[in-house]
């Protein structure tokens, strides 16, 4: 004991740092407490917390121990104390032990919540993105309607346009399937081609409204291997059978995979221009020859004056009933008949001298044509169907050259016919042109389309030898010329009337009301 005292001071700075020890072990444990109740799920502080809560078990088992061991030495108990002891010792190296495996376990934690944050980390940015992905999904959603609306608007006005492009457009455009059958037409192209309604054309090859069939192999084969066919000129089939002149533009229509979808076609109408052109054509030869005519009309009446003066100067000198008096008739009446020829020839050159042109009555100068040739039409059991229009203005012309006209196309008419058939002669006012008509139609056998373009050019004809020169429509077109009016001929007529009378031919004499210069003169030689 009495060694013992001097360490006195060492055993109360143990008994008081032991009590400091448990103070501050329960210090930090209250303090961890704290920090689990504000994150619950945070292992470190959970970590922190049971190793507190270890140190305050150890910190009590210490500072017990320790002041045991005094209060067993001072009393003199030490052989207790000794008992004891071990058991202490245990008891702390069971609380080292507890330590230990509390941190090696909170290390394997500390593996697990790093991959676990980095796994959350990675979620989180995941569900940020999903998040982001979301809002525009909403803006999208919310906007798509609007677009949705706003490109059907785009492609209704885009093919509104196309429609009213398809609609209104005065040429013909139609469409074809793969097989050259046509899938749509517009009102434009059903007007051309003479149909009443779209469904009669729908359906219908395209082939069949070639005029020629050698054309269309030549379109579709050109369409075929190039894909397309630029300013392709043919002649269309309407319904009622007569001819258009069409130039035509056509593309293929292809996939992706550049398979034929079908075929664009656009036809523009040139007929008329043709028509016109021809006509231009005609009447720049009609005046070369023309000018050919007059002045070998001018050269040789004058030798056919002389030898008709001279026979019929010689006729008076024989008897009646010689074979001499005989031949000098008929060479009066082949001059006479070289005179007349000779007259064409200067009428059509427009050397003739014209008569006056007063108001006529076209009506009156019909009947008094009609009755002249009447006759002869009758004896060929070929008669004539008058429709003559009530009130007819009067037009100023030259009547005797418009009655040549008549005779002229009426004669032609007769030709045709041969024998048994009509003629049929109707006049009309045309209050819009401001004209009259004439139309002279036949059941005579047609003319071909292949001659109908030249009947009007001098010394055409497609009479026999010895029956016509050729000059009677050259002559009548130049008349109806020089009166500002013009002649049209369809073969078969246009004109529903004449088809269902069985006119197979139309001559339309159209003069207008306006009176107009009268031809050039000259003198006749």
């Amino acid at each position: 004991m009495d060694k013992g005292l001097p360490l006195f001071p060492i055993y109360l700075v143990d008994f008081f740092g032991s009590l400091l020890m448990i103070f501050l072990a329960l210090s930090a444990l209250g303090y961890a407490r704290r920090l689990v109740r504000v994150e619950r799920e945070n292992v470190l502080w959970t970590y922190i917390f049971w190793l507190s809560a270890v140190l305050v078990i150890f910190s009590i088992s210490r500072s017990v121990a320790h002041v045991l061991q005094y209060v067993f030495i001072l009393t003199g108990l030490k052989e207790i104390w000794r008992q004891l002891a071990p058991f202490f010792g245990g008891l702390n190296s069971l609380i080292f032990t507890s330590v230990a495996v509390l941190t090696i376990y909170y290390y394997n934690m500390h593996g697990v919540i790093k991959r676990i944050e980095e796994d959350t980390l990675s979620l989180t940015l995941a569900h940020k993105q999903l998040q982001d992905t979301h809002g525009e999904l909403h803006d999208l959603n919310l906007t798509l309607e609007q677009r949705v609306e706003k490109r059907t608007r785009q492609l209704q006005l885009s093919e509104e346009k196309f429609r009213g492009l398809f609609e209104s457009s005065k040429d013909m455009i139609l469409f074809c399937d793969p097989g050259g059958r046509i899938s749509d037409i517009n009102e434009s192209g059903r007007d051309i081609l003479g149909y009443g309604s779209r469904d009669e054309i729908v359906g219908r090859p395209l082939a069949i409204y070639f005029a020629e069939e050698e054309k269309w192999s030549r379109f579709y084969c050109s369409l075929g291997c190039q894909g397309h066919v630029k300013e392709f000129e043919a002649e269309f089939l309407r319904q009622d059978g007569s001819r258009l002149y069409l130039m035509i533009t056509a593309s293929m229509i292809a996939d992706e995979q550049d398979r034929v979808k079908g075929y664009e076609l656009i036809a523009k109408d040139l007929t008329h221009f043709k028509e016109v052109t021809d006509q231009l054509i005609q009447s720049e030869n009609m005046a070369s020859v023309g000018q050919l005519a007059a002045g070998v009309a001018h050269e040789i009446n004058t030798p056919l004056g002389i030898i008709l003066g001279y026979s019929q100067l010689l006729i008076e000198d024989f008897d009646e009933d010689s074979e001499t008096h005989e031949i000098l008739q008929i060479v009066e009446r082949q001059t006479k008949a070289c005179k007349r020829i000779v007259a064409d020839l200067l009428k059509f050159s427009r050397h003739s001298v014209g008569g006056a042109q007063n108001p006529v009555n076209i009506n009156d100068c019909v009947l008094e044509v009609l009755s002249i040739v009447e006759h002869s039409l009758n004896m060929d059991h070929v008669y004539i169907q008058r429709v003559l229009a009530e009130e007819i203005p009067e037009i100023v012309i030259d009547a005797e050259r418009f009655r040549q006209v008549l005779v002229n196309i009426i004669n032609n008419a007769h030709h045709a016919i041969g024998r048994e058939g009509i003629v049929g002669v109707w006049t009309r006012f045309d209050e819009h042109c401001q004209g009259v008509e004439v139309i002279i139609a036949d059941t005579g056998c047609g003319i071909p389309p292949e001659v109908i373009s030249r009947i009007f050019v001098p010394f055409f004809t497609t009479k026999g030898v010895g029956k016509g020169t050729g000059l009677g429509l050259s002559v009548s077109f130049g008349i109806i010329k020089d009166h500002g009016g013009y002649i049209d001929v369809h073969s078969p007529p246009l004109d529903k009337e004449l088809l269902a009378a069985g006119m197979n031919t139309a001559f339309h004499l159209f003069l207008p009301m306006e009176p107009q210069a009268g031809p050039d003169t000259g003198e006749e030689s």
